[in-house]
């Protein structure tokens, strides 16, 4: 699958997604960084990119989108290896075909998807 990893993640996250042989545009490692929610949300959208972010301010009914939203929630006082943990117990556990088409939230010991309206 292909993902899109916000600069407001580690990079420990996109290492978890490439482990697995994805393909993991990482923002803060591109020239994209700096890049407002909205340009992101058309990159994932023309590249068929499924979004890995925290930030709450995508712009989830603009069209073109992405084919998925994986929103990681998680306390501010987490570390990159928790971060990195939760983000590998949740590809460990999950089909990726279920997370296209939706929004997906991730937290601590929790998952829950909803499709994109």
């Amino acid at each position: 699958m292909r993902f899109l990893v916000d600069e407001n993640l580690p990079a420990d996250v996109a290492d978890v997604l490439r482990r697995d042989d994805h393909d993991v545009l990482n923002i803060s490692e591109s020239n994209h960084r700096g890049a407002s929610d909205q340009e992101l949300w058309r990159l994932g959208a023309s590249e068929g990119r499924i979004v890995v972010t925290r930030d709450l301010d995508f712009p989830l009914p603009e069209i073109p989108r992405p084919p998925g939203l994986i929103l990681l929630r998680v306390p501010g006082t987490f570390t990159r290896s928790r971060i990195r943990d939760i983000v590998s117990d949740f590809v460990d556990s999950v089909a990726f075909g279920q997370v296209e088409g939706a929004i997906t939230v991730v937290s601590p010991g929790r998952v829950r998807r909803r499709p994109f309206s």
